[in-house]
Parts: C-alpha cells; structure tokens; sequence
C-alpha cells in the first residue's frame, strides 16, 4: 500500500512562477489546495498510512538518530531529578512497522537544563548536555544496542569527517579547550596544546574537517580536525567580544566579522591571506548563499556578497531566512511567531520568483532533497508539501489526520509530537 497523493499541481510546460509580488500567485495554491481538499473528502476510503507511535510524557523529546529513536523524557520528580532515555529500533519501511514500537533499552542519566542526543558513531550513541552552568557540560557514549555506558568526559561533541568526536568546553577564565577523541572508547587522540580564545569550524560532508581558533597571543591557526596538525598560522585578528562577533568560516573563507564599525574581512583558509574587507550599515553574521555570501543584518534584511571581491550584489530588507537550492533561494519572512511566509528567489539578482504560500516548520534540504513544510489546517489535519523550487509550486505529499505540536523532518520519516505527549512517526515516501 501507498501513502495517499493528493497529486502535484499539473505539470504545465512552462514553470509555473510569478514574476512579481501580487496575491494571484497565494489565490491559485488556495484554490487548487482547496479542490484537493474536496476531492479528498469525497474519494474513495483512502489507504491505509504507514505510521507508528511511541510513548511519550509532556515536556520529553524525541530524537531520530541513525536508526533508533531516542526518547527524552521530562526530569523526574523527587530528589534525584534525573531524565530517562528510551530507545527504540525503527523498522526498515513503515511496511514492515506495528502500530507500536517497544523499547529496546531505557535508562536514566542525570538532569541538566537539557539534554540532547546527538549522533551515533562506532556503536554509541553520544548523549550531550548543552544548557548546564558553566562547567557543567559532559557528554556521555552509550551502547547503541544495550545503553551501557562507555565513557563520559566534559564538554559538548561534534562529529569530525574522520569519525571521530571533537569535545570543546566553552571559554571562561581559562580560556576553551579542545581534544578530539576516539567514539568507542574515549581515547585522546590529540588536544591543544595552548588554549584558545575563540574556535571556529568548517563542516564538511560528514563532519568537521577544519578548526580555526585564536590564541591569547593573536595567532590565528588552521588545524585539520582528526590529527590536530597546524596547517596555516598567521597573527589574523578575528574580533573580540567587544569590537566584533569574531571569526567565521565559509567554505574556503575565514571572515572575521566586526561592528565597530560594521566590517567584514575575507581570509584564505589555506594561507590566512587577505583578499578584501567589506564595510557594511551592519553585520549580524553570515553564511552560504549558493555561489555568494548572505550577510544577515542586525537590524534586519540580507545583503549578498561576491565571494572574491566582496562587493555588495543585492540586498533586501524583506528576508529574515534563506536556504540556497541550486541557483535559487527558499526565503521567509515572519508572518507570526509559528508561521513564515516563502519565497523562490533568484540568487543571482534576489528577484522574487515564486510565493509559496504560508507555513511553519520548514526543513532545510537533506541529502539534495527538496525543502519540506508543513501546516495545520482546521479540521484537516496537518498538511505536509516538498518545494519544487524549479517550477515555483509546492507539493503536497499529505494531509495527515490529527492536530500535532512540534514536528521535524527527516529525509523519509515525519516525527511529530500529539497532544498526551506521544510521538507519531509517518513514513513519507515508499
């Protein structure tokens, strides 16, 4: 069986974008949205969905992480005020799932403001206070298939493309330390030597790849992430708490963000060579558009930059979001504190191709998958639609019954959270 498809919009042999603001564009996806609606009403008793549910309290989270579910729950009530974790085997397909999933190991850890399970790697499953007072912060490695516990040293964990785990305490008196250590057993692999001011990453395709941190010195260093080895130093200052929001890396770019006055700065990666300072009404900070560089103001809106020289391309003060797909951006701009309006632009120009309509909880693109939405309709249910961002359309891939909280996307499951605090898990594709 398959998920009931409420069909794309048909496919007309030219892209179906608007070419400028007006509300023709929000009346059609109305209009089309509601004849699928009646239609659906009327059909014929739909097939049946592939969904699970899993227990949950009020105040727990749920986490999907490699192929098992990880259940936070609310901190217990007593003395101890520890949280349990459950974790739960998900099936192969929705096909193949009971309308119920039993755990396959709980157990409690201690209460920290939160806790956030963050990734599996050579059979653990790293669990991470990232909220604590200072000092607090630990990650814990625990057995995937049995919960055991392996190891448990301070700080927060990141992934490097290596496979192994970057712990970082956060700076105080004594500055920020860093070591990197083996997942299945917690061995140093390497640790700084000196203590950095401030420590930056690049992420590459499976984890961090590149550390770029200040030394109380002024020395800027460029390390590989999974031996520790300098590759590029030089004296490059990329702010400091009161001059600047600090360093920054993009890519092949290291900037060092300042706002006094509001400049940003374009560094090699390689060589910490300077190639060109920007000044700008105001920097908040910055990120990957596509082929340029987005500089999200502070005082709202985004400017895009060219990447080698640092000229100012477009700018808008429309825009509080943006994700690039291909030589495209998905904007948003807030419509409400739960909702955002989104938009097809064209990067090159920020030329406004395409309204999308109203919706919150967009997902950013996983695996060169197209952005995912979703929206509450009154006594619909919650209706879930992918962007083509090519023809400027949404398309809905369902209308599930039932009113939903928080909802995260995953490149083929749905996890929302119901009102008694359980968790529902939809299989989207088949």
């Amino acid at each position: 069986m398959a998920l009931i498809d409420l069909g794309e919009v048909r496919d007309d042999p030219e892209p179906a974008v608007r070419r400028g603001p007006g509300v023709s564009r929000r009346w059609r996806f109305a209009l089309v949205l509601g004849l699928v609606l009646v239609t659906l009403a009327g059909a014929a008793p739909a097939p049946r969905r592939f969904s699970v549910t899993v227990p949950g309290r009020l105040g727990a989270e749920a986490f999907l992480v490699g192929d098992q579910l990880v259940v936070v729950g609310p901190p217990s009530v007593g003395a101890s005020g520890d949280r349990e974790l459950a974790a739960y085997d998900l099936p192969a397909s929705g096909r193949s799932a009971s309308s119920a999933l039993r755990a396959r190991w709980r157990r409690t850890v201690p209460d920290t403001p939160r806790i956030w399970p963050v990734t599996d790697v050579a059979g653990v499953l790293l669990v991470a206070s990232n909220e604590g007072r200072r000092g607090s912060q630990f990650t814990v490695a625990l057995e995937t298939t049995t919960g055991r516990e392996r190891w448990r040293q301070p700080g927060s964990p990141m992934l490097t493309e290596g496979g192994r785990v970057l712990l970082t305490v956060p700076a105080g008196e004594d500055g920020q330390s860093v070591r990197v250590v083996d997942p299945a057993t917690g061995a140093v692999r390497w640790s700084a030597s000196t203590t950095p001011d401030r420590v930056d990453y690049r992420f590459a395709e499976r984890g961090i790849d590149r550390l770029v941190w200040t030394l109380p010195s002024g020395r800027t260093e460029v390390r590989d992430a999974d031996s520790g080895r300098v590759l590029a130093a030089a004296p490059v200052h990329t702010g400091s708490p009161d001059d600047g929001v600090g360093g920054q890396v993009v890519d092949d770019l290291l900037l060092a963000v300042r706002n006094h006055p509001p400049t940003v700065t374009a560094y090699g990666l390689d060589r910490l060579d300077r190639h060109w300072t920007a000044e700008l009404p105001s920097v908040g900070y910055v990120s990957r558009c596509g082929a340029m560089l987005c500089v999200w103001q502070q005082t709202g809106g985004v400017r895009l930059l060219d990447r080698a020289t640092g000229r100012t391309v477009w700018h808008d003060p429309r825009w509080m979001a943006a994700v690039p797909v291909g030589d495209r951006l998905v904007a948003t701009t807030s419509v409400s504190s739960a909702r955002e309006e989104v938009f097809v632009l064209d990067a090159a120009t920020g030329r406004q191709l395409a309204d999308l309509g109203t919706w919150s909880g967009l997902q950013t693109p996983v695996d060169g998958r197209p952005p995912v939405a979703s929206r509450q309709i009154r006594d619909r249910g919650l209706l879930v639609a992918e962007f083509d961002v090519v023809r400027g359309r949404p398309r809905i891939l369902d209308v599930l019954p039932g009113t939903y909280g928080e909802c995260r996307f995953h490149p083929e499951v749905l996890l929302c959270q119901q009102a008694d605090g359980s968790f529902r898990l939809w299989w989207l594709r088949h």
